[in-house]
């Protein structure tokens, strides 16, 4: 169907007018003729998207499914070596039976096995998992007398505490025990929380303290002594019965029920008289032995500087519950709690709440999320005239909330990654609207009426923005085929911004059009004969307003609203001063020349007149492109631009790390921690720190932590807060490196530093394996590559696994003696672990409390080797045999932990880098030491951590960046039916690398995994600004004029779109790019490579088009 207009004259001067409809003209037609569906589109949009954004889940980072399962099997009392045997080589063995596994890890330690099964990409984790659950069922029996029945599950991220709180006051620790479990009865009730979990504090524990000299003198075993407690503590159904006709169902009750009943416990009888159980122990009704401290710091001005002995409760939430809304409702209930129960006098202290932390963050983004919308509103304001700007503007609302809608269906949460894609996108989504609404502008201009315009313009440029938001989409959605954890984290960029570029063309071919029909009546004519009524002060008022506007605008994008008041920053001033300039300059310099053009447009003509109709001008301009390309990409090889996974993050926390040697007792770890903390007290940017001893850490922090370990001795944690960025001048990362300098000089523990990271976990970026069957070479290689580290001043926090454990003590059977007496090596082996680590006889309940009672030797009898002696056997004879008649006591040397990866025995050294080190070289450089310094022969060596995932990662990216070209590429083959011209348009991505390597090298950043995102997200939105320029040209040469001038008319009619949508997606990120460390490689890389490529493209993509054209014109001559 062809476009009717009365005017024959307009139809030969504006061939837009006689152009065939299509697709998107008549989708335009239908909504500007059906205005009522139009405004009832966009009510059901703020309905949809308003419900969708409230419903939407909130959380810091994605959720995301990580391709391992583990099986821990608990076996107390058990050294690593005898773990390794009897339960890790067992269950590993079975787990290599599996399909899809890509690699086998395990960790054996002192009375524990863990085995990690990492799958192939792809596989459904749960149908996995379940399989293992089937091998480990199938090799549970053949695991020795008492283990723990080993527990299969996955690993989940985002696994850490979301709230933390820290009780004390004048109380003991038992008594703030018991106050927590009151609370945490009360806290699990809350809807959303999965674990409450208690760290510190003491337990009532009954403890039977028995004689081994009296144990030997009656011939008599821990085991006997158990069964006897067992037998005197029954609750047992005896069936049922009917009885003077009526059914009884029968009860056999002898339950203990008081702790002193304990002591009339008949154990066996000597001769004719019982001998009771306190003829042989004495039963304490007490409490178990402190495990675990923690200890609170708060940096109060003006008041003394303590810490206090605390005890910490630490939640977590169910996957599916919202973070903010669970913690909001837990603090409530603490709140509410006071006086009932717990104590009015009790302190409770948040030590950690991640919602907080979420909500900031969150807050932050969508801070700056508003302010790039106002930056991009304000660049509309000033290349666009106010109303058609105000139309524009529109697609933003109105395209983030159809986002929401199609977030919330996709079951997709708001987190720092899917809103800085919304961010990303917001600078992206009003590009097809403005060049739409230029387009009819400028068929207003041409004198045709605004129903008209909106319908013809849309017809005639939609083809070419749908094929640049396609070629967007394009460079986007290979980054959804990255694979590993990387892939699943970041897959929230690629669909969040798919969905709002997918939205903003929708609503820019149907809302666009619509209200510009409705609100631009007339057309050029009656538009100057409207400004020539408004003369003189309403003028000047008119534009003062609106120059007061974009300045106001300006200076709300860059304030600091993280304090209260009127803060603006310098960048506000900045801001204020740039754009309130132009709008200026716009209003009252500029002024259009006789075609219309205004002098910025006429200028850009003239200049590129003069170069594209000069051959040696043309291929100056190529020469210096080349060497300009060559020059930047150049800047990595020569080590000016640096590589690395990612790039610190200023956060307010970090940890010190503790780790006393192997069997420290906890007293003695407390001492350290205390050094420590005095030296702590005197950094005035700490805020507060939590000191949990005994325990691996309550790290709220990270985002991929499990969040806290068992009871260890050795080992502690502290975990620091310090004050906010605002009021410090230090980042976290140098005072870190302070404290690191300070714990350094503290003896008796290794001490390390650990900050916080943003984004997946990573391994460390130092990582080198050892492989062998001999655990004295792997220990011999780990420590002399441990030493080498150590004498590198590039590296911190040094790891080896190879750590000796606790003093050892063999016990080895002679089993022929043992045989001689009647006794076999599992008798034996029993009762030995029995007497030192004690038995559990049963659990005594009394009002809703379960208290264990435990079995134990009497400790003032076992305080030398020689003590083991006590320990004595019953012969088949029934004398008492002492163990040195059976065994030999030999002293040995253990390991704290023997690690396997596939089934082979491995040591793990490795550490971090120091910030401005290439983890790349300096790894190289370890290689060649290592090899100096020898390696057995019986050891491989295996380099691996961020290096290898640096590199597997980038393999991916570079293949996403192929794949996006390829997709492009092909698009462009449909839409231009040509195979040149999508190669011209391609140019745009070369040009773009010309600023993104300087920038990145400039603004102090590195070429990161994040910043090779913004290398392939820009490829889509490179291409557009070429597409746009090409489509034209094509159109206006097939009206039948020349090149040269149908280039020139192009450049003219597209630069004010082309720069416009180029400044609104760089205004867009800039907030976000100047305030978030993590995504500021991904924005500088988009910035500067957008704005550099926009610049040249304007001028190189047209002289590429002359020397193809002239090309294929001469081919058609040969023909």
């Amino acid at each position: 169907m062809e476009i009717k207009n009365e005017d024959n004259n307009q139809k030969e001067n504006i061939p837009e007018l006689t152009q065939p409809m299509n697709i998107f003209g008549k989708t335009a037609y239908f909504f500007i003729k059906n205005t009522k569906i139009t405004i009832f589109l966009i009510i059901l949009t703020l309905f949809w998207g308003v419900s969708s954004f409230g419903n939407l889940s909130r959380e810091l980072s994605p959720e995301v499914v990580l391709p391992y399962g583990m099986v821990t099997t608990i076996y107390t009392g058990a050294a690593p070596k005898e773990v390794e045997t009897l339960v890790t080589d067992k269950i590993e063995a079975k787990l290599d039976e599996l399909e899809h596994v890509k690699n086998i890890t395990s960790n054996s330690g002192f009375g524990y096995s863990s085995v990690m099964v990492e799958f192939e990409t792809g596989v459904d984790i749960d149908d996995m998992v379940q399989k293992m659950q089937e091998k480990v069922s199938s090799v549970e029996s053949e695991l020795p007398d008492g283990t723990t029945a080993p527990m299969v599950s996955s690993i989940k991220t985002n696994n850490s505490p979301i709230l933390v709180f820290n009780i004390g006051g004048e109380y003991d620790f038992i008594q703030l025990k018991n106050i927590a479990k009151d609370m945490q009865k009360e806290i699990e009730k809350v809807q959303g929380t999965s674990d409450v979990q208690i760290i510190g504090g003491l337990d009532r524990e009954i403890k039977i303290k028995v004689s081994p000299e009296k144990l030997a003198v009656y011939g008599i075993s821990l085991e006997d002594i158990k069964n006897a407690i067992i037998s005197s503590d029954i609750n047992f159904p005896g069936g049922n019965i009917e009885l003077d006709k009526k059914n009884y169902n029968i009860r056999t009750v002898a339950k203990i029920e008081d702790p002193k009943e304990f002591e009339t416990i008949v154990i066996k009888y000597v001769g004719n008289s019982p001998l009771y159980l306190r003829d042989i122990a004495v039963v304490v009704d007490g409490y178990s032995e402190l495990d675990a401290y923690s200890r609170l710091y708060e940096n109060v001005e003006g008041a003394e500087k303590n810490i206090q002995n605390t005890i910490a409760i630490a939640i977590k939430k169910k996957d599916t519950a919202d973070i903010i809304d669970v913690t909001k409702e837990i603090k409530k209930v603490v709140a509410e709690g006071k006086g009932k129960f717990y104590p009015d006098n009790l302190k409770v202290e948040v030590t950690g709440d991640m919602a907080q932390y979420v909500d900031d963050q969150l807050t932050s983004v969508i801070h700056d999320a508003g302010a790039g919308l106002i930056i991009v509103v304000i660049v509309l304001f000033i290349f666009i005239e106010l109303s058609e700007s105000l139309i524009v503007a529109m697609v933003i609302p109105l395209t983030l909330l159809l986002t929401f809608g199609l977030m919330k269906v996709t079951d997709m949460t708001l987190n720092t990654i899917t809103l800085f894609s919304l961010i990303l996108a917001v600078g992206m989504v009003v590009d097809d609207g403005i060049v739409i609404m230029q387009n009819i502008d400028r068929l207003k201009k041409k004198g045709v009426d605004s129903d008209t315009a909106a319908k013809v313009g849309t017809n005639q440029i939609s083809p070419a923005v749908f094929s640049s938001t396609i070629t967007t989409l394009g460079s986007f959605f290979p980054l959804m085929l990255t694979s590993g954890i990387m892939g699943e984290y970041i897959k929230g960029i690629p669909l969040t911004v798919i969905y709002a570029l997918s939205a903003s063309f929708f609503v820019a071919i149907t809302t666009t059009p619509a209200l510009s029909a409705i609100f631009l009546k007339g057309n050029k004519h009656k538009q100057e004969e409207v400004n020539r009524k408004v003369k003189g002060f309403g003028k000047n008022v008119r534009k003062i307003l609106a120059i007061s506007l974009v300045i106001a605008l300006s200076m709300y994008a860059f304030m600091d609203t993280e304090t209260p008041g009127f803060n603006p920053t310098l960048f506000s001033w900045l801001s204020a001063a740039l754009f309130g300039g132009l709008m200026y300059f716009k209003l009252y310099v500029a002024r259009n020349n006789e075609e219309g053009d205004s002098a910025l447009v006429a200028s850009y003509g003239k200049i590129l007149r003069w170069i594209i109709t000069s051959r040696k001008r043309r291929w100056t301009t190529i020469f210096v492109a080349v060497v300009a390309f060559v020059a930047s990409m150049s800047l990595i090889p020569l080590g000016i631009l640096k590589i690395e996974m990612f790039t610190p993050d200023d956060y307010t926390k970090f940890t010190v790390n503790v780790e006393a040697q192997k069997g420290t007792n906890i007293e003695t770890t407390k001492k350290v921690v205390e050094d420590i903390e005095k030296e702590l007290f005197k950094i005035p940017e700490i805020k507060d720190f939590v000191s949990n001893i005994g325990v691996t850490g309550i790290d709220i922090t990270s985002e991929f932590g499990t969040g806290g370990g068992g009871a260890t001795p050795n080992i502690a944690a502290i975990s620091v807060d310090l004050v906010e960025k605002k009021d410090r001048k230090k980042s976290s990362m140098q005072i870190a490196e302070e404290v690191r300098g300070i714990v350094k000089e503290i003896p008796g523990a290794k001490i390390t530093v650990t900050e916080t990271q943003s984004g997946p976990p990573s391994s460390n970026p130092i990582y080198i394996q050892f492989v062998s069957d001999n655990l004295d070479s792997l220990k011999q290689v780990a420590d002399s590559t441990e030493e080498i580290l150590s004498n590198m001043k590039e590296v911190q926090n040094i790891d080896n696994t190879m750590q000796e454990g606790d003093p050892e003590i063999q016990i080895k059977i002679n089993k022929e003696k043992a045989a001689a007496y009647g006794l076999n090596s599992a008798m034996i082996a029993m009762e030995v672990r029995n007497v030192v680590n004690g038995l559990k006889a049963t659990t005594f309940k009394k009002d809703k409390e379960e208290i264990n009672v435990i079995i134990k030797p009497i400790a003032s009898d076992l305080t030398r080797v020689e003590d083991l002696n006590k320990i004595t056997f019953k012969s088949y004879t029934g004398s008492q045999i002492p163990l040195n008649q059976v065994v030999e006591i030999i002293p040995g040397k253990s390991y704290s932990a023997i690690n396997h990866k596939n089934l082979k025995k491995i040591a793990v050294v490795s550490s971090d880098v120091k910030k401005g080190v290439n983890a790349l070289e300096l790894t190289q450089v370890i290689q060649n030491k290592i090899i100096q310094q020898g390696v057995p022969n019986d050891v491989e060596v295996i380099y691996g951590g961020e290096t290898e995932e640096l590199q597997n990662t980038f393999t991916d990216m570079f293949v996403n960046m192929i794949v996006a070209i390829l997709i492009i590429f092909a698009v462009l083959v449909v839409q231009f039916n040509s195979f040149s011209q999508p190669v011209i348009i391609l140019v745009s991505v070369p040009l773009a690398m010309i600023g993104v390597m300087p920038g990145l090298a400039l603004t102090g950043c590195t070429f990161n995994f994040v910043a090779f995102i913004g290398v392939v997200a820009l490829i889509g939105i490179v291409v557009k600004n070429g597409i746009i320029l090409i489509d034209y040209i094509n159109y206006l040469r097939e009206g039948g004029i020349e090149r040269e001038e149908a280039i020139v008319r192009t450049g003219k009619a597209r630069f004010i779109p082309v720069l416009a949508t180029t400044i609104t997606a760089v205004g867009g990120i800039i907030p976000m790019t100047l305030k978030a460390d993590f995504f500021a490689p991904l924005g500088y890389t988009i910035i500067f490579g957008l704005l550099v490529s926009t610049m040249l493209t304007l001028v190189v993509v047209p002289i590429i088009y002359i020397m193809f054209d002239k090309k294929s014109k001469r081919l058609k001559e040969v023909d």
